[in-house]
């Protein structure tokens, strides 16, 4: 089915432009129409691609999701329910896909179908979740708990964005302070010195060393570093065995690897929870849920336990294998595996880890910014000591 974008006007005679799919010219102009939109141009683009470029904002998949949870309670159709959402939304990229779902629903595809066609807006976690719901008669349920889950996932998000801030912030201004130094203010007072012939000590050959080294390599000094990035992010991105490597040493890294594997195992418990309170097997639940994870090392280790888990060994066992998990939430666990109440288990599983990343980025932004500080301050004094030591012992040897 082709692409086409268009210029509309909505009732009001405002123009809208969008992107929608349909079988011809008649069937885009009664799509749009549908939609209270009065087409004016349109083009055909490439067929075969999702047409939602544009990422939808994550609020608007949590409106989504509590919308339709609501009217999904009260029992309005789904056809229905999928035209208010079209009808209802102010956003034009949002609007469009809840047209192109809505026609694939009234063609016979199932919701979970109509969203695997635009896998940048709904991820397999997304479509496995509803699947599931189709399967257990639970659309309400899973509705909310994705509505929760990606509420969560909003929060933690931004609470790490919000954290990482300021040192990110500091970091920048003490590398443009360094540079400014490093570049312009630092030779003008070296040329002074050795023009005067003063004896210089070690510390202010260094510094007038490292300035030449600036001057001359400036970028080489700025630009390798960025090369170095560029490749690296280009081989985890291609390359599997790179992905893994570099996963399992930023593991390895002291303070960010504890933080980067509690966030994972956060997402992981949290997501568990929330598929296996909907009715989901547990084996379906360890495959949906290994897809919220980012890190391979912990992919893998979720495997590992699925793996165990179907071959008739205790889910304890498995968990306490992988070495990945705290000890307390492998007796979270097992407390939960031997009652049977392995939702409540979860539960203190999800507050242990909420806790557990909180605290820990807490602690890591109270270690850098001093830690920043600290080295801003020392290199100011490595530079004040270098340029205005040799000018105090001259001045000392100076006889009135």
């Amino acid at each position: 089915m082709p692409t086409f974008t268009y210029v509309a006007a909505d009732t009001s005679g405002k123009t809208v432009r969008g992107k929608i799919t349909a079988s011809n010219e008649l069937d885009l102009e009664e799509r749009l129409r549908s939609l209270g939109l009065e087409i004016i141009e349109h083009k055909t683009l490439k067929s075969g691609r999702s047409i939602f470029f544009t990422k939808v904002n994550i609020r608007e998949l949590i409106m989504f999701c509590v919308h339709m949870e609501q009217l999904n309670k009260a029992g309005v159709p789904l056809l229905d329910a999928l035209a208010d959402m079209r009808d209802s939304t102010d956003s034009p990229v949002f609007k469009d896909l809840m047209a192109e779902i809505y026609e694939s629903v009234k063609n016979g595809d199932m919701l979970s179908q109509a969203m695997e066609k635009s896998p940048d807006v709904f991820g397999e976690v997304f479509v496995g979740l509803i699947a599931a719901g189709e399967e257990t008669g639970k659309m309400t349920e899973s509705f909310g708990h994705l509505a929760t889950h990606l509420k969560w996932q909003n929060d933690l998000r931004k609470s790490i964005k919000k954290a990482m801030s300021y040192p990110i912030v500091l970091l920048f201004i003490m590398t443009g302070v360094i540079a400014m130094m490093m570049l312009f203010v630092v030779p003008q007072l070296v040329d002074f010195l050795t023009s005067q012939g003063f004896d210089l000590p070690l510390h202010t050959r260094a510094l007038i060393a490292t300035s030449h080294a600036f001057v001359n390599y400036w970028y080489l000094i700025f630009g390798i570093p960025i090369v170095i990035f560029l490749v690296i992010s280009a081989l985890y991105r291609t390359s599997e065995k790179m992905r893994r490597f570099i996963d399992a040493l930023i593991l390895k890294l002291p303070f960010l690897g504890g933080i980067v594997l509690k966030i994972n195992l956060a997402r992981f418990a949290h997501f568990f929870a929330i598929t296996f309170s909907s009715g989901i097997g547990v084996l379906q639940c360890f495959s949906t849920s290994r897809n919220v994870v980012s890190n391979l090392v912990i992919k893998d280790a979720i495997s590992f336990i699925s793996q165990n888990v179907s071959e008739g060994n205790s889910l304890t066992r498995a968990i306490s294998a992988t070495g990945q998990f705290p000890s307390l939430v492998v007796r979270m666990f097992k407390v939960g595996e031997d009652s049977g109440n392995m939702e409540d288990a979860l539960r203190n599983i999800n507050f242990f880890y909420e806790r557990e990343v909180k605290d820990s980025v807490d602690a890591l932004i109270g270690t850098i910014q001093p830690a920043l500080t600290i080295i801003m301050g020392l290199l100011m004094f490595w530079i004040m000591a270098a340029i205005f030591g040799p000018l105090y012992d001259s001045f000392s040897k100076l006889n009135f």
